[in-house]
């Protein structure tokens, strides 16, 4: 697997006005769109890099999954097929399945030995 960068972070919060506020305001990201319960911000490291915000009223497992507490960082890598074949290889906690979102655009969540969620994300170049 060659992991090339860290291009999300998502993070699900009763606070979520106040947590968009701070990614927006205190922090200075691009805010791209703001919906009841979900927030997105640009990070400057890829055209598909995004600070997410979720509020509980955001349930989608395929965006967050369930039952992730804090936030989740998603990896960027170059074969999301062979990374999760070497994932599940190893044995790590798959949480639901592969999601392709368009053309080269997918991801999939895992729980590693730490007990917390991570993803790993595919994007079109």
């Amino acid at each position: 697997m060659n992991v090339r960068r860290i291009g999300f972070l998502a993070t699900r919060t009763t606070n979520d006005r106040a947590m968009a506020a701070f990614f927006g305001d205190v922090l200075g990201l691009q805010p791209v769109w703001s919906k009841p319960g979900w927030s997105g911000f640009k990070l400057p490291s890829g055209e598909h890099d995004f600070v997410e915000v979720y509020g509980p009223e955001k349930q989608d497992a395929a965006l967050f999954p369930d039952g992730a507490v804090g936030a989740v960082v998603a990896f960027i890598v170059d074969d999301l097929a062979g990374a999760h074949e070497e994932v599940a290889a190893a044995g790590v906690d798959l949480l639901g399945d592969l999601v392709w979102a368009g053309e080269g655009f997918g991801w999939f969540f895992l729980r590693a030995p730490d007990g917390n969620i991570y993803c790993i994300e595919q994007v079109p170049d």
